[in-house]
């Protein structure tokens, strides 16, 4: 294979700039333009340790570091080399350009973590957690990462895996012994039984896992002048949307983003519902509808101190999604009996509504390990549908109709960790990854 280079660290000024080579050649490339007094030959040059010297390629001077790790003891199970650079876009292109010149080859997305998966250095969920790990933007979403990288969740799915494959094995001695094979083929069933119920509860675990990845998407909806602009510039802790007693002032929907006990709330303050002339501001409701229909959670906020109007009660049924009714401005009009008191203004209030938010999802930073990951999803789901065939099966149809099933199942949940996954599918989970790791 070819030796692979890029640049691992991210464009920009910082202090450290690094290029990192994987491959056979990439030890010798590098000492082509990197020297040291304690390098005299390749043989110098100790695995695992960080040396100073002096990267020249005739145009540039860059005193550097350069590591080194052995194949196969290194990331990729090949050579690799990593140059550390004083930081800045530029020196790490050029040295990178240099690298190129002398016969290394640009690496793609996900190349360096794709050579692991192949060289058995990382299972494809595990390869998919490094890029979890890279994007993760919420402490929830670190640690489901964190738990895919680890190999804590490939163990748990191996946990499954063995059980059903002890279970079939039992089943298929069954075929050629059904009478003295009977109370074991009974046992392994309810064995299965055990890794059917964790299968569901896998599944189940995607709804929550889903707002883990992706974050809480939260709609602020409301009549004009009820104080949403207020309410969101509270959560956000600045002045991100205009507020003023001018009614239609939001005429469009305005994200922004917090993170919540760990959990990451997508926020959109939306346009005032009412009825209007003004064609930009009737767009601008629309898109507030639109954003209400596709949230997970919609605030509908209106004035403290009275029963909602019956418009707004209205409103309220029509939104298809949990929707939580928020009465607003309460340091002014007082408590209402109904929904959730706050003010947008003091702050009063707030904290008990997200709370609410992360508990009408079912999403919890310190919960057992979720599915995030839609194609993870999809084997459990085609593992369970198989297994569920297969128990329905046991002492009704022929027993080679349950030993299918219970392959089939099996299949389905070892291509989670990348075994009779499709080329397709390999590129396709790379090719989200950045250049460079």
């Amino acid at each position: 294979m070819d030796t692979i280079a890029a640049i691992s660290t991210p464009k920009g000024a910082g202090a450290i700039g690094i290029v990192r080579m994987s491959g056979e050649q990439a030890l010798a490339i590098a000492l082509r333009f990197f020297t040291s007094p304690q390098i005299k030959s390749a043989e110098d040059v100790v695995p695992n340790r960080l040396g100073l010297g002096t990267f020249s390629d005739g145009s540039i001077r860059e005193k550097c570091m350069m590591v080194y790790f052995r194949a196969p003891k290194s990331y990729t199970g090949e050579d690799i080399v990593e140059l550390h650079l004083h930081g800045g876009t530029y020196l790490a292109e050029r040295v990178l350009e240099t690298l190129l010149g002398a016969g290394a080859v640009l690496a793609g997305p996900g190349e360096f973590t794709r050579r692991a998966f192949l060289a058995g250095k990382l299972t494809l969920d595990e390869a998919e957690g490094v890029a979890a790990m890279i994007n993760a933007e919420s402490e929830a979403e670190l640690r489901e990462a964190y738990s895919l990288m680890s190999g804590r969740f490939d163990a748990r799915i191996k946990g499954l895996t063995d059980t059903l494959t002890e279970a079939l094995g039992v089943i298929e001695a069954s075929l050629d012994y059904p009478e003295e094979m009977a109370d074991e083929a009974d046992n392994s069933i309810e064995k299965a039984k055990k890794v059917q119920a964790e299968m569901r509860s896998l599944v189940d675990s995607f709804k929550a896992g889903k707002l883990i990845k992706g974050g809480i998407t939260v709609a602020i909806v409301g009549k004009t002048n009820v104080g949403k602009s207020s309410l969101l510039n509270r959560l956000v802790g600045y002045s991100r949307a205009i507020v003023s007693d001018v009614h239609g002032t939001t005429r469009d929907v305005v994200g922004e983003s917090i993170l919540h006990k760990g959990i990451k709330i997508n926020l959109q303050d939306t346009a005032g519902l009412r009825e209007t002339g003004d064609e930009v501001e009737h767009i601008g409701i629309e898109r507030s509808l639109a954003a209400a229909k596709g949230a997970d959670v919609v605030l509908y906020v209106v004035e403290a101190g009275a029963a909602p109007a019956e418009e707004d009660l209205a409103n309220i049924r029509a939104f298809s999604k949990r929707v939580l009714l928020v009465n607003n401005k309460i340091d002014v009009y007082g408590a209402s009996a109904e929904g959730f008191n706050i003010s947008a203004k003091t702050g009063e209030g707030v904290g008990v509504l997200l709370d609410e938010i992360l508990r009408i999802t079912s999403v919890d930073a310190r919960a057992a390990e979720t599915l995030t990951e839609e194609r993870h999803a999809d084997c459990v789901r085609r593992a369970l549908r198989h297994l569920d065939d297969a128990i329905a099966a046991f002492g009704v149809a022929d027993i080679e109709c349950v030993a299918v099933d219970l392959r089939e199942s099996i299949r389905a949940l070892a291509e989670i960790g990348g075994e009779g996954a499709t080329e397709r599918v390999v590129n396709d989970i790379f090719s989200r990854f950045c250049v460079g790791k």
